[in-house]
């Protein structure tokens, strides 16, 4: 056997070639592979898809007593890190049993563009930057003030969630 030759095969059908290109064949699986697999992934992040950026609320205006406070002005405040960077809120009066509700927020952009968006925001604000969806739900009654809050699922998996506000009354 000579310096710098494999043996391609075995007994009389051996084959000597070079090292080099008995490694590149070894190598060229790999590398389609690995090719392949890069295609997926960079197709995968670029694709864009349907997104819910923040569920369905219903909200519960109530008293100390637990009765429903009606008319109560009720208001989401939004702020968009992951798609647009845009603010934005909603405001509506509750109903005669307190009751109060918000659609879900959706949103249609690819992963890597939520990487982008954020990797931007943490470049100019630093690594604490908020890179998501940020919201507040604030309840507001004449002559009441927030006591506690609570948040819960619905009872119907995947409808959104039941923030439950207690409010009382303000001595004078």
């Amino acid at each position: 056997m000579r310096v710098g030759r494999a043996p391609v095969g075995t007994g009389a059908n051996a084959i000597f070639r070079p090292v080099a290109q008995v490694r590149l064949q070894e190598m060229k699986w790999k590398s389609i592979f690995a090719g392949i697999c890069g295609f997926a992934f960079g197709f995968w992040l670029c694709m864009p898809r349907d997104t819910v950026l923040l569920p369905r609320y219903e909200v519960l205006v109530a008293d100390a007593a637990g009765k429903g406070l009606a008319g109560a002005e009720v208001k989401q405040s939004r702020e968009d890190y992951a798609i647009s960077g845009n603010v934005s809120s909603s405001l509506t009066s509750a109903d005669s049993y307190g009751r109060a509700a918000f659609p879900a927020v959706r949103g249609r952009t690819s992963p890597l563009l939520r990487l982008i968006m954020c990797g931007r925001r943490m470049v100019t604000l630093g690594v604490h930057a908020p890179c998501g969806y940020r919201f507040q739900i604030v309840a507001e009654v004449p002559g009441y003030a927030e006591a506690s809050r609570s948040e819960s699922k619905l009872p119907l998996k995947g409808r959104g969630r039941l923030l439950r506000i207690t409010m009382r009354q303000n001595t004078p």
